[in-house]
């Protein structure tokens, strides 16, 4: 269990496959502000996983993998204020989210976190 810990301190587990995606939307509650949805679930591990959607609707590909890497890094940044481990996480960008800057994701992220009671 130790070594499972210290294994997960320093790099972010993800959700890839479908079938983990799908959990969280069913089983799982939601928060949202104006550009991002987060949908948050227990999960029986001592981390937390976490999983970025971004439709076609968004933008093209390269906007949607600049959104992805602004969620996964502004998460990364809010990692040490975690309070809670064991969830899975899936952030969902709105059909306005193809603008957002850094900080706004960051910003959004950490209040989606607060509602979610995630963080201290």
């Amino acid at each position: 269990m130790k070594e499972d810990q210290e294994r997960h301190s320093g790099k972010i587990e993800k959700l890839r496959k479908t079938f983990q995606f799908q959990k969280v939307y069913r089983q799982g509650r939601s928060v949202a502000t104006q550009s991002t949805v987060l949908f948050l679930k227990r999960n029986d591990q001592p981390y937390n996983r976490i999983g970025v959607s971004i439709s076609k609707k968004v933008g093209k590909s390269v906007t949607r993998h600049r959104l992805k890497r602004l969620y996964l890094e502004a998460y990364r940044n809010l990692k040490p204020e975690i309070l809670k481990e064991g969830y899975d996480l899936v952030i969902i960008a709105r059909k306005g989210a193809g603008n957002l800057t850094y900080s706004e994701a960051l910003q959004d992220l950490r209040k989606l976190m607060l509602r979610g009671k995630l963080l201290k």
